[in-house]
């Protein structure tokens, strides 16, 4: 069998599932006027050449000009409308949100280090030096509702987060996501859980329950935890880093400074972001 060639070229980081097609545009435009120019300043067959050569490139790396991540945003940005091109749908307008809800209310009781105090001294959290981390006791329980769940139907989960959290209703969305609003509300105010959020939370309410008896502490404590997990509450897989972007620069909008985010690649989902 002959050698491929492209092997060595081809970045798999920043291709299939993983392109970022920002970038990707950026590139083409970049090479498709770079090629007009080269043909006009030598001949047509130059320049088809070096169009050919060049978006073989950025189909097989991601990009062809070196630090595009960088400098992409900014210059798509100063196009009418290209902004667009970086930034991330408002959560509910066009799909799905990001996964950042939870059972319980945004705002965690009172200031993070009062929260804090109050999951190291009911043996929820413990502090070692620098680190922070659950303890051997509530991990355990943590993990035995998490494996206890992983099995259950969405519309269960559904269910097991209504009698848990603060809603006054709950639904299941494509097997995918829980949807929990306050009464009388719209479909604006819903907040959307993945299944390895919903699993990771309803787990944490339930385990926390021999430790807290305040049930807004309790799912504060479960929103928490969440960013203790190294694999998937759902289907095990190990979790990666990520950054809260649309764009492989590092940016959610085209000024703004990216979050990192706890995700699982197998289901596609955000368990955590970094405040």
């Amino acid at each position: 069998m002959p050698p491929s060639y492209s092997s060595g070229l081809r970045r798999s980081e920043h291709t299939g599932d993983d392109r970022c097609w920002p970038c990707t545009l950026v590139n083409v435009a970049l090479v498709g006027a770079g090629s007009v120019a080269l043909g006009a300043v030598s001949t047509p067959a130059i320049g088809v050449a070096a169009a050919v050569g060049g978006l073989t490139l950025v189909w097989l790396r991601g990009y062809l000009i070196p630090g595009t991540p960088r400098f992409a945003p900014g210059l798509v940005a100063a196009v009418p409308g290209g902004a667009a091109l970086f930034d991330e749908p408002p959560a509910g307008e066009n799909g799905p949100p990001d996964g950042g809800g939870s059972l319980g209310t945004e705002n965690a009781p009172g200031d993070p280090e009062d929260l804090l105090g109050r999951l190291v001294e009911s043996g929820v959290l413990e502090v070692d030096g620098d680190t922070v981390a659950p303890t051997a006791a509530f991990d355990e329980r943590w993990h035995a509702e998490m494996d206890r769940l992983r099995d259950s139907t969405t519309e269960e989960l559904a269910r097991a987060a209504l009698a848990v959290s603060p809603a006054a209703e709950a639904r299941p969305i494509e097997d995918e996501w829980v949807a929990l609003s306050p009464e009388d509300a719209g479909v604006v105010d819903e907040t959307w859980l993945s299944r390895p959020v919903a699993i990771a939370e309803i787990a944490g309410y339930r385990a926390a329950e021999s430790f807290l008896s305040d049930d807004e502490t309790r799912l504060a404590a479960a929103r928490t935890n969440r960013l203790f997990l190294d694999s998937c509450p759902d289907c095990g897989t190990p979790l990666e880093r990520g950054t809260d972007m649309s764009c492989c620069g590092g940016h959610t909008g085209s000024g703004d400074e990216p979050s990192e985010t706890l995700v699982c690649r197998e289901c596609e989902a955000r368990i955590y972001t970094f405040d």
